[in-house]
């Protein structure tokens, strides 16, 4: 690990702040959005980009989901 990671005062050290997507099921987000479940699975099924399938199960990236929404009901 090199010292800028170690010491956040070192001068000329950039710490970059990760944000990590909020990744759900599809039961989750079906309460989190108010839609019913197999309306989220169509719409997963239709835009790869929102969610991704691990075995039976889907996993919807929640921001992708509201941008998807937004873009939608904006046009």
């Amino acid at each position: 690990m090199n010292e800028c990671m170690l010491d956040r005062q070192t001068a000329g050290c950039v710490v970059e702040k990760i944000v990590l997507p909020q990744i759900v099921s599809i039961k989750q987000a079906s309460e989190i959005m108010k839609l019913p479940p197999y309306y989220l699975r169509r719409v997963c099924r239709e835009n790869p980009d929102i969610a991704f399938q691990s075995g039976v199960k889907w996993y919807i990236n929640l921001g992708k989901l509201a941008a998807y929404y937004n873009n939608k009901l904006g046009a």
